[in-house]
């Protein structure tokens, strides 16, 4: 149950949907400062924020209907009443993407890697914001924890059949914490890499999936609301596209390495404990859910074996950027 902030009549204005909508208004204001400081394009600036609100309204409801059918009358309801029902961030992604996309194709900005770097800057900042609106309502936790009783880590929930007080994991914090520190590190990253003017477009769109892809394939794992595919119920599909987006940077920035500097027998000790990483990563997953009594264990182990393949990737990025060399064979 979402928590009232005011009455108004019969108008109710909830807290969770003020803090998504500071969510929006921040993602909005950072990419803006971002774009239009780095190109100046004030047209593809401006009409990008409707567009990007639009097309991930109805991809955020689509999403939440696909896993969460039961919530509505029909697919023509979800779609079409906006006044009560739930969003999915997964189509937030979708549909700034699909904005960006039409923008390029229109011409009213040609640098599509440029727009996608500024737009994932800001919505790690959005993010950071709009997962606190869990502050005021049940969702986002993970499994009863005994030993803390205290933010960031833990938060009380009612239960609602017996009433009693329980402490469970507070992932929507450590969500946001997550993604307001790589926030915080990419801003670094992405000012100093263009004041160098060393930085490729679209790198800082590909770190930002790297990384938050990884993170998400862990904490999602840790909510007890997460959304899952119809055909089996129990495959969680925030983390097979946060697995998704943590391979296909891997697969770029391998690329980008054997094209510019050839292939060499010596990569494969990049890209064998990145394989070992990300194998243990996926057998943790199958252990906690089996041993929950081993939560912590196991994704500790999952956390680090996901932070080396994330090591390891940012390492084969800086090699690909490296001194350009011809032959093919090592």
């Amino acid at each position: 149950m979402d928590r009232i902030a005011y009455m108004n009549g019969e108008t109710f204005v909830y807290w969770n949907s003020i803090i998504l909508t500071l969510a929006a208004a921040t993602a909005i204001c950072f990419f803006l400062a971002f774009y239009l400081s780095r190109r100046g394009n004030a047209v593809a600036g401006f009409a990008a924020v409707p567009l990007s609100l639009v097309l991930s309204l109805a991809a955020a409801r689509f999403f939440h209907w696909y896993c969460r059918a039961d919530s509505y009358d029909s697919f023509v309801s979800a779609m079409t009443d906006y006044t009560s029902g739930g969003y999915a961030l997964m189509g937030v992604f979708l549909g700034c993407f699909l904005a960006a996309l039409v923008l390029r194709g229109l011409f009213l900005h040609r640098n599509l890697p440029e727009m996608l770097d500024c737009m994932c800057l800001a919505g790690a900042a959005g993010i950071a914001v709009g997962r606190l609106a869990s502050l005021f309502n049940s969702s986002d936790r993970g499994q009863i924890v005994e030993s803390v009783k205290s933010l960031p880590w833990v938060y009380p929930v009612t239960n609602v059949v017996s009433g009693a007080t329980e402490y469970r994991l507070a992932t929507f914090m450590i969500q946001a914490m997550a993604a307001g520190m790589l926030f915080l590190g990419l801003t670094l990253f992405y000012h100093s890499g263009k004041k160098r003017g060393k930085l490729r477009d679209g790198d800082t769109c590909l770190i930002f999936l790297l990384c938050y892809g990884a993170s998400q394939v862990v904490l999602d794992s840790t909510r007890y609301d997460s959304l899952f595919f119809r055909s089996n119920g129990f495959v969680s599909i925030v983390q097979v596209l946060g697995a998704l987006a943590l391979v296909l940077v891997i697969v770029v920035f391998s690329v980008r390495l054997v094209k510019r500097r050839g292939f060499k027998g010596w990569y494969l000790l990049l890209w064998v404990p990145i394989a070992a990483a990300i194998g243990g990563a996926g057998y943790m997953e199958y252990y906690v859910q089996r041993r929950g009594n081993e939560a912590a264990f196991a994704y500790s182990v999952m956390s680090a074996c996901l932070a080396a393949a994330v090591l390891f990737t940012l390492l084969i990025r800086a090699l690909g950027n490296g001194r350009k060399t011809k032959n093919f064979v090592g």
